[in-house]
């Protein structure tokens, strides 16, 4: 079975890997991809590969995963991994559309493979408009700011998204920066993005998520990038890459 992977973070990379090759040993990796960009430019140059199954991830570096395959046309099966919450995924389910709740577990897996081998079902551009705006809905803006729980020794210390400058990820930790203190949190980025309002975070590499209210400037990079200074120092220069360049921009000024 010829398997195409999506996926930009690499803990949850091998991890997926790790847990194909348990379930279906004669996988055969054709490529693993880590952004929108990347994905576009490998399917338009290896059309002529013959692909079983896709497994991607939704929220991807610089954008959705679904822009890949609406640019595309493809009709490629495909299962969509992500860290949105239960009721989205049965929202998902509800549609016809194999979907796995991040951390992925093997028997999960299991049976997605199953489904797939017995019906080896073609995915419509109708179905990812439909996921696509089902994906919206829960991204709508909440009307209380999330709240967060970092774990330090033998204390648990709540805070709220509203007072997160940004949050950032080192050396496989993740860490929530505010003006006056550092938390670490148990949880990856990805699930983080999922809880916050987007109209206010912007996810803006892979390690970084800034809130609009503590930025100073951009400022232009090479390669048409630009790096972004907020209010509050941060370890490393926040890089926004060429391919959301615009977005960033966009979204700045909304």
């Amino acid at each position: 079975m010829n398997v195409v992977l999506i996926e930009d973070e690499a803990i949850a990379l091998r991890k997926l890997k790790k847990i194909i090759v348990e379930v279906a040993p004669e996988t055969v990796f054709l490529a693993e991809l880590e952004s929108v960009f990347d994905a576009k430019n490998w399917f338009r140059q290896n059309s002529n590969l013959s692909i079983d199954l896709i497994l991607s991830d939704i929220q991807l570096s610089d954008g959705l995963s679904f822009e890949i395959f609406e640019s595309l046309n493809t009709h490629l099966p495909i299962i969509f991994t992500t860290a949105y919450n239960e009721y989205a995924l049965r929202a998902f389910k509800l549609n016809g559309i194999d979907y796995l709740l991040k951390p992925i577990q093997k028997d999960e897996l299991q049976q997605a493979f199953s489904k797939f081998m017995k019906t080896r079902t073609r995915y419509s551009n109708d179905q990812l408009i439909q996921l696509q705006q089902l994906i919206q809905q829960f991204k709508q803006p909440q009307k209380l700011a999330p709240s967060f729980i970092s774990y330090a020794k033998d204390q648990l210390i709540p805070f709220t998204a509203d007072t997160v400058v940004y949050f950032y990820t080192s050396n496989q930790l993740v860490y929530a920066v505010t003006e006056q203190r550092e938390f670490v949190l148990n949880e990856i980025l990805e699930e983080i993005e999922a809880r916050l309002d987007p109209n206010i975070f912007f996810r803006a590499n892979r390690q970084f998520i800034i809130q609009k209210r503590f930025i100073a400037n951009a400022e232009l990079y090479f390669n048409n990038r630009l790096i972004v200074h907020l209010k509050q120092k941060t370890p490393e220069k926040i890089v926004i890459s060429r391919e959301k360049a615009a977005s960033f921009k966009e979204w700045l000024v909304g």
